[in-house]
């Protein structure tokens, strides 16, 4: 906040600064070419001989939306997550390569795998907040990520909410499993979130279509 009053009293009214910038409108861009941090910068360039504060103006935007930028990248938020699930020792999508392929002359047969190695593999990616101090070793800050927790319903049970936990140290992702007779006897996962804990405080979360 004290960096955006310098700079307003540093360009003055030349360049009216907006009323409020969204993480999504910096990150993601805007659909409206006039709400974008660059519009008008031919215009501004054009006039610099003559009017140096719109270059000055021009600036400001630049270094508010960079600063912006940077503070959405370090927003603890759940970045990916994907499911694979495993129930033969090849997977569907190698089967062309490895079975249908006629000019191959190793011929390889899947087979089931056992009842303790079928399972559906959830990888989950997240940012996990702004460090305490920068360096190349992360070091938690205050709004970090200290627990990542996974919640899910079975296809055969969908009354049952099940969790699943994991306390990240230094790392930034995680692949949860439902394997085993858990899995067998529970089915798919039909639905899952992922919120992301600083202690009982609740910093971020995902969630499938049918949660």
């Amino acid at each position: 906040m004290n960096i955006i009053v310098n700079l307003r009293r540093l360009v003055g009214q030349a360049a009216p600064l907006p009323s409020s910038i969204s993480c999504s409108s910096v990150v993601r861009g805007s659909p409206d070419p006039a709400h974008s941090p660059t519009a008008g910068l031919p215009s501004a360039v054009g006039r610099a001989g003559k009017s140096p504060r719109a270059v000055a103006g021009m600036l400001s935007l630049f270094l508010i939306a960079t600063a912006l930028t940077t503070a959405c990248s370090t927003t603890p938020r759940v970045v990916e997550v994907t499911s694979h699930t495993h129930l033969q020792t090849l997977d569907a999508a190698d089967l062309p390569y490895f079975v249908d392929d006629r000019a191959s002359l190793i011929r390889y047969v899947p087979v089931d795998l056992s009842i303790a190695d079928q399972r559906e593999d959830f990888y989950v990616h997240w940012n996990p907040g702004p460090p305490s101090k920068p360096g190349p070793t992360f070091r938690p800050g205050p709004s970090s990520v200290n627990l990542v927790k996974f919640e899910y319903r079975q296809v055969a049970k969908p009354n049952t909410v099940f969790e699943k936990t994991f306390e990240p140290h230094g790392v930034t992702a995680h692949v949860f499993q439902v394997r085993g007779e858990e899995f067998r006897s529970g089915g798919a996962v039909s639905a899952w979130r992922v919120t992301l804990w600083n202690d009982d405080q609740l910093l971020a979360e995902k969630q499938s279509f049918l949660w």
